[in-house]
């Protein structure tokens, strides 16, 4: 391939890889905020706003009808979060 075609195809690629780094960095977030939310529910002492996301996540689960207990729904979501942090960092456009 000659060197002009790939860095046209390298400029093309760019901006896609730009907005998946964006779109899996914004799921991580979601993702963790739900594992926290699923821990949050096994605290009774927890404070009003951890209540409110596990509320949240507990609606959540329910509507994805996740059949697993709030310590295995909040390592789930943990897990997932690594898993799109990970691809996030890979699929980062590189200078």
């Amino acid at each position: 391939m000659p060197p002009d075609a790939r860095l046209q195809v390298v400029r093309a690629v760019r901006p896609f890889l730009v907005v998946l780094t964006l779109l899996l960095t914004l799921a991580a977030l979601v993702l963790a905020a739900l594992a926290m939310g699923s821990l949050a529910s096994l605290n009774a002492a927890a404070p009003p706003l951890l209540g409110a996301m596990s509320a949240a996540e507990g609606l959540f689960a329910a509507r994805l009808h996740v059949p697993l207990d709030a310590f295995w729904r909040s390592l789930s979501w943990a897990g997932l979060c690594c898993v799109t942090v990970w691809l996030a960092a890979y699929v980062k456009p590189r200078a």
